[in-house]
């Protein structure tokens, strides 16, 4: 008892062991295990030892064994040993005989005792013995554990919970409640401090001693706090700013130099360094006059003692790295600075399908260049079907098949970015071959701060044709964006090659439009981008951005994601697919479109799983599924795709630059009506910012139209006839049935009366057409509704390779013919029109202007359904013409005129989707 007594260990109380996480640690080396029994320790001395020992010299009696340390666990009142451990000098371990020695030594104490487990250590290599199995096998059986000791290990081997997946959502549920009722700081301040003290854990749970050591670890804090303060000098909240942290900062060094030359090279930088560490958030050092750092320690304790009660942060649930955002985001959903760069993970999985990363070469490029928290780079690496596996060290450098860069222009989210990278490399972290510089260096060459220029962040280096995969949701903001532009002409040299004033000037409102040109600009030819955007950039009437965008890129997919989709906002967005054309004559393929009414997850701010109800997940498979075989541009036509009644494959020539680029107007409403869509509950606040900001879209649009218009109607103008047959063709369509689309299905497209420009009657076979001597339009037209109540004088502008229905009234400009163009219906959309722009006839009417004067004149002629526009009627309209000096059509004015027009059209129809919705939306 004496030795016991010598360290303090015996009390009034009975036996009480030094502190060791959840157990107690009794350092000895001169008690037999029989006193250990006498003092209190709840077990029964064996008579006798059933292991062969072949180096070490057991003694006869077992009762006489003496651990150097016995570990043991409270139970109600009761001390239970639970493993033994010998304490070796370096000298003593060198000859593998001394090891074996050591081994069968510390196996032999443990039988003694009854315990399962045993440890031999040097202070610096440690290693773990089953002792009961090793009774079994008659001979060492070790247990596979890499890590140093600690008290996490000696729970998760105890336990046998070394390979067990934790989620540690509820601990994080516990803290945030802790951290924001002691401070009441915002959720980005609350996630901070929690990811603080979860780095603290995690690292004191996987590091090596060698590089943490003891003194900094998360255990050292664990004691009563009067005897912490006795034994320091300091609270344990004191300690751990003053002593722990800076050392963690040391680890993870908040000044260091990107070495990839890769990552260099591809922002066109000489250097890069990070400044920042993995932690840098901890709301409790916001103190005040009335408030010290050390009036929190009963709250740092308490919220200690929840990481601790939680147990080993070893292997960690990969859902918790997915979400572990999530928690405090869903706090407050109207943060919008933490929104700022959150993707919710039910959006970025599918996103990473879609961009089928597994078949990238070896060398491959992928980039976010908003990364915010890093999801689109990290998550990866947890599906099986993209990159597992794709981070490596070797020779204590990082290695990665395929390169990963993010950037961010916010610090604190660079942090979060950092810790988020380090946990996804968990089992990196905890084994001993991985050095902290590798480690370092491999999140400082992920995750880069570009902030030298606060507004642009990373517009400052645009990559040039280097990407192949970018995957970004970046910061969308059209009001006070023109600080953007400003910022981008203050820049007058060359930044990666380029002056950006001249790079960036694509046209285009808000953020978004500049980060679409960086993206075309990043993107090696056949690279794909996939991009969250907002709806308004989509139906915004930027026709130069659009065609910018166009020249450089291929649309594959548009898809809708549903109202409340993103935690912050209630406003509409997008998922837009790009790749890089190949060569300025690239075809273009049908554009995927789809609506996703659900992401596998309610919309409200308790995010619960649905994952029997998600679309997004769908859709995302069947974009890959159409990527892969049938994005070749052999669909010329509208085609629900697969049977599924929200997804659509659409011509690329409706999302041209003077075209929306949403999807919902290539469903109709009977469509509308099957796939269930109603309005979703939307809070009033939200209501009024999505309400705003679209109105204000609106009014820009229309002031925008009005300005054009003005200068473009102050011309001189001349009145055609279309009776005028050397100018004109006036002809009604053929006759076609119901019956005849029936029993003679095809490919060309009927139109007939309707009020929608893309509604078809059906598709007739070309043969069944040629044989009754009609060819398809060869030419673009302008068509007149003949008849119908609320179609008769509707007008539309129709591309080539058609029928029109005999109710319907064709209206041509001569001359037409022309040498150079001999177009047949195999012809593509795309050369057809570039064929057509090679055109200038002698008396040059611009259908699309012809359609846009006619139905003027037919508005002012107040035509009514009895009156009827079959073609004699139709041939005794005139129309008013921007003429030149000459007297001659002006094509350009009129083209601009149709321009303009077109885009009224658009704002109509969204004031009319707008009033539609906030008279249907449900206000909470």
């Amino acid at each position: 008892m004496e030795e016991l007594a010598q360290k303090g260990y015996l009390t009034p109380e009975g036996v009480q062991g030094k502190r060791f996480g959840d157990y107690e640690l009794l350092d000895l080396g001169a008690t037999s295990v029989a006193r250990l029994a006498k003092a209190g320790l709840d077990f029964t001395p064996a008579s006798s030892i059933p292991f062969p020992c072949e180096r070490y010299k057991a003694p006869k009696n077992a009762h006489l064994c003496k651990p150097d340390s016995v570990y043991v666990e409270r139970v109600a009142g009761r001390l239970v040993p639970i493993a033994v451990a010998e304490w070796k000098d370096k000298s003593k371990l060198k000859r593998d005989e001394d090891i074996l020695a050591a081994a069968e030594q510390a196996v032999v104490g443990a039988l003694a005792m009854g315990v399962r487990l045993a440890l031999t250590t040097d202070g610096e290599r440690y290693r773990y013995i089953d002792a009961a199995a090793s009774a079994d096998a008659g001979k060492i059986v070790e247990i596979p554990e890499s890590r140093d000791f600690n008290p996490s290990v000696l729970s998760d081997l105890y336990r046998g919970e070394s390979d067990v997946e934790r989620d540690p959502r509820p601990l994080s549920e516990t803290v945030w409640q802790i951290i924001w009722h002691a401070t009441k700081a915002e959720p980005k301040d609350c996630l901070l401090t929690f990811v603080e003290i979860f780095m603290l854990k995690f690292l004191s749970d996987n590091l090596p001693l060698s590089v943490f050591p003891k003194d900094y670890r998360f255990d050292v804090l664990l004691k009563d706090p009067d005897e912490f303060k006795l034994e320091k000098g300091l609270s344990q909240i004191e300690y751990y700013v003053r002593t722990i942290r800076p050392r963690i900062k040391e680890i993870f060094a908040e000044r260091l130099v990107v070495d990839d030359e890769k990552v260099r090279e591809l922002f066109g930088m000489a250097t890069i360094t990070s400044h920042t560490s993995i932690i840098n958030g901890f709301a409790f050092l916001k103190s005040s006059p009335t408030t010290t750092i050390s009036s929190y320690n009963r709250v740092f304790c308490q919220i200690l003692e929840e990481f601790q009660s939680y147990g080993s942060l070893t292997n960690i649930d990969k859902e918790f790295k997915l979400r572990l955002y999530e928690t405090f985001l869903k706090r407050s959903a109207r943060q919008q600075r933490l929104g700022q760069f959150f993707t919710p993970r039910n959006i970025v999985k599918p996103m990473v399908k879609m961009a089928q990363l597994n078949a990238l070469p070896e060398g491959a490029t992928v980039l976010d260049p908003a990364a915010g928290v890093g999801g689109f780079l990290l998550e990866p690496l947890l599906f099986p079907d993209a990159l597992p596996g794709n981070v490596t060290f070797a020779d204590g450098k990082p290695y990665q098949r395929v390169k990963l860069i993010g950037v961010d222009v916010d610090a604190s989210t660079n942090i979060l970015a950092k810790a988020n990278m380090l946990l996804h490399l968990a089992e990196s972290v905890r084994d001993p071959q991985t050095t902290s510089e590798a480690l370092n260096q491999a999140l400082t060459n992920t995750f880069i701060l570009m902030n030298e220029n606060e507004t642009l962040g990373s517009l400052l280096y645009p990559p040039q044709e280097s990407v192949d995969v970018i995957l970004t949701n970046p910061p969308y903001v059209t009001q006070g964006s023109a600080i953007y532009r400003k910022e981008l002409d203050h820049i007058k040299s060359k930044r990666n090659g380029v002056y950006l004033e001249d790079y960036y000037d694509t046209g285009g409102l808000g953020v978004e439009a500049l980060f679409l040109r960086y993206i075309a600009g990043a993107l090696k030819p056949g690279g794909r981008a996939f991009v969250i955007v907002p709806l308004g950039l989509l139906n915004r009437t930027a026709q130069r951005m659009k065609k910018e965008l166009l020249r450089e890129c291929n649309i594959l997919a548009s898809l809708q994601l549903p109202r409340n989709a993103f935690f912050n906002t209630a406003q509409p967005t997008y998922i837009l697919v790009l790749e890089k054309r190949r060569v300025s004559g690239q075809s273009r393929p049908p554009v995927f479109c789809g609506i996703a009414r659900s992401i596998g997850e309610t919309l409200d701010h308790e995010r619960v799983p649905t994952p029997n109800d998600n679309d997004l997940a769908i859709l995302a498979d069947l974009f890959v599924r159409y990527s892969n075989n049938g994005a070749d541009g052999s669909v010329t036509r509208p085609t629900t795709y697969a049977d599924c009644i929200f997804a659509k494959l659409v011509p690329a020539s409706e999302f041209a630059p003077d075209e929306r680029w949403d999807v919902i107007r290539h469903w109709t409403d009977s469509e509308h009506v099957a796939l269930g869509e109603r309005s979703e509950t939307i809070d009033r606040a939200d209501f009024i910012d999505v309400a705003t900001e679209t109105l204000q879209e609106l009014i820009d649009d229309l002031r925008a139209a009005k300005e054009e218009l003005a200068e473009l109607q102050t011309g001189p103008t001349k009145t055609f006839s279309l009776s005028d047959s050397s100018r004109f063709q006036v002809r009604s369509g053929i006759r076609i049935r119901n019956v005849d689309l029936r029993e003679h299905p095809g490919d060309v497209p009927v139109y007939s009366v309707f009020t929608r420009p893309e509604t078809v009657k059906g598709y007739i076979s070309k043969e069944w057409l040629l044989e009754r001597g009609v060819e398809p339009e060869p030419y673009p037209s302008v068509t007149v509704m003949a008849t119908g109540a609320s179609a008769v004088g509707t007008v539309f502008y129709r591309e080539a390779n058609c029928v029109m229905t005999d109710d319907v009234v064709i209206v041509q400009s001569w001359p037409m013919e022309d040498d150079r163009l001999q177009l047949s219906f195999e012809d593509d959309a795309e050369s057809v029109e570039e064929s057509i722009d090679d055109i200038t006839p002698e008396h040059d009417i611009d259908l699309a202007y012809l359609a846009v004067a006619l139905s003027q004149t037919i508005a002012q002629g107040g035509y009514l359904y009895e009156a009827k526009l079959y073609t004699k009627r139709v041939a005794q309209l005139s129309v008013e013409v921007p003429v030149n000096a000459e007297g001659d059509p002006d094509i350009e004015r009129q083209r601009q005129i149709a321009a303009v027009a077109k885009r009224l059209d658009q704002i109509r129809s969204k004031l009319q989707e707008t009033g539609a919705w906030s008279k249907s939306v449900r206000l909470a």
